[in-house]
């Protein structure tokens, strides 16, 4: 089939044809539906499950996508090509795949990157119980970074008070205070929120219903957004030198997650991270599972040669969520700005999604193969 024959233009759309693929190859389908909000029409939301393999395997893939809402499109699209290409059936022995099929349904439904709350999902995974790590920075760009209009003079305002604050602490004190993650201020950007999101909740209760046997689980989380086209930044969150992190290296290889590879794709040095979802499932494992993965980006964006369209997107989503409104009469050209930045129609792109989608499918079960015969190995031992 051709690459965007897999791709849809909405949230139902999607759900859809993941259901309907995942349900040929018979898959075992689980729905959770979030009934704090609704999608554009009144959409219903949902978040689905569908396990491949045997239902007793030890060894398991856990594949999700839609983190970041409007970045599902492509790991949906990754997700159904691999069940309509027979991937079901060419499992290796004992491994088992459990597909999370939009984890932040509004998000998705929307096409924008946070949950109904305006949460960062992945920024949402820690202790809410204790107090929220600090980011002091941020407090200080919040007012700059959110003005109330879009008019040409308020960008310029921000712009120039940005750059007297790089002029005092320096550019990637900027990125990182904008996009490690905040809990003080939600209408702002990367806000982790003050509780676990439903998306976080229904998470936890699909990994304890689902994998509470598994030995060995591997992560993979697909996202979108970095400039690009199609080709993919593998995140490693496992700290180097840990079991975690050499064996996602020997599935996708150590050029793959060497920090200098993923900061020359990435356009810059990576920001720190607070609460990532890839860490709350570690913990949600515990210490008696291995788990190795990463979170998976297909870079999408174009180029952005200035301050003013780097941030563009952000501004739109904000916008939409407190100032405008999503029945405003800008609202579906700034939807469409938002969507083209992670999930952009264009053919290029989408062919590139698809082949090297299949492609880390193919590596990361070559792997999990691997890792469960080694499990097998050392239990008879």
């Amino acid at each position: 089939m051709k690459a965007s024959s897999y791709f849809s233009e909405t949230y139902a759309e999607a759900r859809r044809r993941f259901l309907t693929a995942a349900q040929a190859a018979g898959a075992r389908l689980e729905t959770y539906e979030n009934p704090h909000a609704r999608g554009p029409g009144d959409t219903r939301l949902f978040t689905d499950t569908a396990w491949f393999g045997p239902a007793s395997a030890e060894t398991v893939l856990l594949n999700i996508c839609g983190t970041h809402g409007a970045e599902g499109y492509g790991g949906s699209a990754a997700m159904t090509a691999w069940i309509d290409q027979a991937g079901p059936v060419s499992l290796p022995d004992g491994v088992a795949v459990l597909m999370v099929h939009a984890v932040n349904p509004f998000g998705f439904a929307w096409g924008l990157r946070g949950t109904e709350n305006n949460v960062d999902l992945n920024r949402n995974f820690l202790d809410h119980s204790k107090p929220h790590p600090e980011n002091p920075l941020y407090d200080e760009l919040h007012r700059i970074l959110c003005p109330n209009s879009l008019a040409e003079d308020a960008v310029q305002k921000m712009l120039t008070e940005g750059a007297r604050f790089v002029e005092r602490h320096g550019q990637w004190a900027l990125e990182d205070a904008i996009s490690r993650g905040q809990y003080t201020h939600p209408d702002g950007y990367h806000f982790g929120g003050t509780a676990p999101e439903w998306s976080n909740i229904t998470l936890r209760e699909i990994i304890a219903r689902e994998l509470s046997h598994v030995h060995r689980v591997g992560l993979v989380d697909w996202h979108s957004g970095p400039v690009g086209d199609g080709d993919l930044i593998y995140l490693c969150y496992s700290q180097p030198g840990t079991p975690g992190f050499m064996r996602a290296a020997e599935w996708w290889g150590k050029d793959a997650l060497d920090p200098k590879t993923v900061d020359a794709m990435w356009g810059s040095k990576r920001p720190t991270r607070r609460g990532t979802m890839f860490w709350g499932i570690e913990e949600m494992l515990g210490s008696g599972k291995q788990f190795a993965g990463a979170v998976i980006e297909f870079r999408s964006a174009q180029t952005k040669n200035n301050a003013a369209k780097a941030m563009r997107v952000p501004m739109l989503e904000r916008w939409l969520r407190f100032i405008g409104g999503f029945d405003a009469p800008e609202a579906p050209r700034y939807f469409e700005e938002i969507r083209d930045d992670y999930a952009p129609r264009r053919e290029s792109w989408r062919a590139n999604v698809i082949a090297n989608g299949l492609a880390c499918y193919e590596q990361t079960l070559k792997g999990l193969g691997g890792w469960n015969r080694e499990g097998g190995l050392k239990a008879a031992d």
